[in-house]
């Protein structure tokens, strides 16, 4: 129900399942490419935390070292622990 008891009408709550909640691949590379002037290719070059870090770092100035974070492609899955290691240290400095 609507808040202030009125019934259920068209701008009713937003589900959980609306598309609202959901941002296609390449929209969302579009939007990393475009802000970072990156050239991510596939949504999985974004699992290292690197563009999460930088990301982070745009919305909270001074809360990432940028130059601690690894962006080497080629690196094993482990490497890349440091760089959500510094999203926590963000996450947690801006609770």
């Amino acid at each position: 129900t609507m808040v202030g008891g009125g019934g259920i009408g068209s701008d009713a709550v937003v589900g959980m399942m609306d598309s609202a909640y959901f941002t296609g691949r390449k929209e969302l590379l579009d939007f990393f490419n475009n802000m970072f002037d990156l050239k991510l290719v596939k949504i999985e070059e974004t699992a290292t935390g690197a563009v999460a870090c930088q990301l982070t770092e745009y919305i909270f100035p001074n809360s990432i070292p940028m130059s601690r974070v690894n962006w080497a492609p080629n690196k094993p899955d482990y490497e890349y622990v440091q760089n959500y290691k510094l999203l926590q240290k963000a996450f947690q400095k801006h609770h």
